[in-house]
């Protein structure tokens, strides 16, 4: 035996027939209530879209109106003098900035250079003293021998 599967038959007419099944009406509502869901919320994404344009178009009409009732016109105009001011001072800090740059590289390479000589003339000065040193001993030493000389201390 089949298992009975519930039916309903609705009959327009006597020659003809037309069959509803609870499956057919099952998916024809879960259609019908699916498409007017997504309706709804493509209504309501178009309505805040709508409503977010006309925001927007309201603010620049509001800042518009603002600005020329303010006159803000003068301030940016201000506001652009002073940043070109601005940008003017930058420049001469950075040529003032480059100059004590090579100013403290022409300081830096004078004392180094002056280092160098002292250090050079430093050590000849060691050579020259020791050279005088030995010598000096080499008197004292020969006078000591010839003619009893004492050196005091």
């Amino acid at each position: 035996m089949k298992p009975v599967q519930p039916n309903l038959i609705l009959l327009v007419n006597n020659s003809q027939g037309f069959v509803v099944t609870l499956e057919g009406t099952s998916l024809f509502l879960t259609i019908l209530i699916s498409s007017c869901a997504l309706l709804g919320i493509f209504i309501k994404i178009i309505t805040k879209f709508n409503s977010i344009t006309a925001e927007i178009r309201d603010l620049r009409e509001d800042l518009g109106s603002h600005s020329k009732a303010e006159g803000h016109q003068q301030l940016l105009e201000q506001t652009r003098i002073i940043q070109k001011d601005l940008i003017n001072f930058d420049k001469k800090f950075d040529l003032h900035l480059q100059d004590y740059q090579h100013y403290k590289d022409a300081n830096l390479l004078a004392y180094n250079g002056i280092n160098e000589k002292i250090n050079h003339t430093w050590s000849k000065t060691e050579k020259l003293f020791i050279e005088h040193k030995g010598e000096i001993k080499e008197l004292q030493q020969f006078l000591k021998k010839e003619q009893n000389f004492k050196i005091r201390g």
